[in-house]
């Protein structure tokens, strides 16, 4: 039985990017209610050696949009990590939406075979394209939302497990 790329990949980045943009928007009314302090927020780190909550958000960012495109075998755009507040993380998050609503669905025909090389900091990782997203990008976007929720939740925002996965 083949699986539906476009609905898997898509369908599932979609998803965690809007979940995450609803999150920014509750730390965002943490902060302006007084309950949070935005640089904490943007800075804080489960442990000295992970990175901080601003890379968590762009890496969900990148890992969604790269995956996607990846697979549907598009150019990819390129994001600045230069964002340093929450409201320039939500406008990167909403930039990754119109990416992933702007790919066709017949430009994963034939994805799950297709060759897909990600360059990585000292080589090339080579994939076929199912084993990309079932084993690469599926697990980097929800390790880094889970992290990213992770750290708000620490900082004492108020989120819990409804905001986690979303509407269903």
């Amino acid at each position: 039985m083949a699986i539906d790329l476009y609905r898997l990949s898509v369908g599932t980045f979609l998803r965690q990017v809007r979940n995450l943009d609803g999150l920014l928007e509750k730390a965002q009314a943490s902060c302006a209610e007084g309950k949070a302090n935005e640089q904490d927020l943007l800075a804080a780190r489960l442990a000295p050696d992970m990175f901080d909550f601003t890379k968590q958000v762009q890496l969900v960012s990148d890992f969604a949009k790269t995956g996607a495109g990846r697979l549907a075998g598009v150019e990819l755009p390129k994001f600045e990590d230069n964002e340093t507040s929450l409201a320039e993380l939500r406008t990167r998050l909403a930039k990754t939406i119109e990416f992933l609503v702007s790919l066709p669905e017949d430009k994963f025909a034939g994805a799950e075979t297709r060759e897909i090389a990600v360059p990585a900091r000292d080589r090339t990782l080579n994939f076929i394209g199912d084993a990309f997203l079932l084993n690469f990008a599926l697990p980097n976007v929800f390790f880094h939302y889970t992290t990213a929720y992770d750290l708000l939740r620490h900082k004492g925002l108020e989120i819990g497990k409804r905001d986690y996965i979303g509407a269903i």
